[in-house]
């Protein structure tokens, strides 16, 4: 994962390091000196990569490419020798520009030309597109020959957080076929990305890590038409005035709770039957509604039913310990978890937190402190550390 957030450069190194993280990348900034890889982009002061190699514990010669040039379809990338691990890691960065955003809303569905057997290969189209950029940087430009020229044994490792999982996951499946022993690590990634049976095949090479109730490996474009049709049909049929509804809202949001002490009663209407609102769109020819009120909309062709990238492992939050418990912190429970579970998007006070690259590596250093400390701490009343 340091890969990963290292790619975002220094804005989330500062985030994550408020009042420290500027003297630890300041004697990199505004330092002339002769880098020993190639640099794209603007990084004039340094800054960026100053916060790179105190995120991933590297040395200047280690890095191969690094490319902080961004435009719509184009994402910044790094390339670096892992000696540690015995890699060579390509970390491609998330969103965190306009760019990017108008990137991520390019989400048509358009078909890849791979050379694998896999029938019917679609993907969410500005990521397969940034992919692709990708791609042809580390093929044409020989950044990915010159890295196994120096460490020909070492195998090639591809991260990314966010978008850059996305675009990580389908560089990896591009890649397969002149690298087979690639592997992919897919942090909090875009559900709406893969086709099933694209799907299927990346399940031997991919695996996709996500925190709680986390909103992105969960969004897709039926997802959000099945969540919008659910909050109308919930307002429509509710009995209380609109405002305490959003106030409550707002509270849990802010200060979290349990939606369960904040009842909502309803009218007890048909809830199977389209809304006002619906039946226009029908009458329009929307084939994007349903009026089945537990299963997701059905997807029009130009969005076709996308899906997230390889095996998933699931980090949930079991709750915090007691004030002399060997575990301060909150404590995860870690298992693999099938596509289905990410299949509706869920509302609560850490949808968006829980996709932040910081709140992850927090959760991810706890689950890996924590089996530590399960060796010299003993059990006490269930606080022990749930790892599948």
């Amino acid at each position: 994962m340091q890969f990963a957030a290292a790619a975002y450069g220094w804005p989330l190194y500062i985030y994550r390091n408020p009042f420290t993280g500027l003297c630890r990348i300041g004697g990199d900034c505004c330092r002339s000196r002769t880098t020993d890889y190639d640099l794209v982009g603007g990084d004039q002061l340094n800054c960026h990569f100053g916060s790179i190699l105190q995120t991933t514990g590297l040395q200047y010669r280690d890095f191969i490419h690094v490319s902080f040039h961004d435009k719509v379809y184009e994402l910044p990338f790094l390339v670096a020798l892992d000696h540690r691990k015995e890699s060579v890691v390509v970390a491609v960065r998330g969103t965190m520009s306009l760019q990017d955003i108008l990137t991520d809303l390019s989400a048509e569905s358009e078909p890849l030309d791979l050379e694998c057997e896999v029938q019917d290969c679609w993907a969410h189209k500005g990521i397969s597109q940034a992919a692709r950029y990708v791609y042809r940087r580390l093929i044409n430009d020989g950044i990915l020959s010159q890295a196994f020229s120096i460490a020909p044994e070492y195998r090639l490792v591809i991260v990314g957080h966010s978008l850059g999982a996305g675009a990580a996951a389908l560089l990896s499946i591009m890649l397969r076929a002149a690298y087979p022993r690639v592997q992919c690590y897919a942090f909090s990634p875009p559900r709406g990305l893969l086709s099933k049976s694209l799907y299927e095949y990346s399940k031997t090479f991919i695996v996709s890590l996500v925190l709680g109730k986390d909103v992105i490996p969960r969004l897709s474009v039926a997802n959000l038409e099945d969540l919008k049709r659910r909050i109308l049909r919930v307002v429509a049929h509710c009995n209380k005035p609109k405002y305490k509804i959003l106030l409550r809202g707002c509270w849990y949001e802010l200060f979290g709770g349990h939606p369960e002490d904040l009842p909502t009663e309803l009218d007890g209407g048909d809830l199977t039957q389209p809304l006002l609102g619906e039946r226009s769109l029908l009458a329009h020819g929307s084939p994007a509604y349903s009026f089945s009120s537990d299963s997701p909309l059905e997807s029009p062709t130009k969005y076709p039913p996308l899906y997230p990238p390889g095996r998933i492992i699931h980090l949930e939050e079991v709750g915090t310990s007691g004030r002399f418990s060997c575990y301060p912190a909150a404590q995860y429970s870690v298992k693999w978890s099938h596509e289905s579970e990410f299949s509706k998007i869920l509302i609560g006070p850490k949808m968006l937190t829980d996709h932040m690259p910081d709140i992850l590596m927090r959760a991810l250093d706890s689950v890996v402190s924590d089996r530590a400390a399960c060796v010299s701490c003993p059990t006490q009343g269930g606080s022990s550390v749930y790892v599948a």
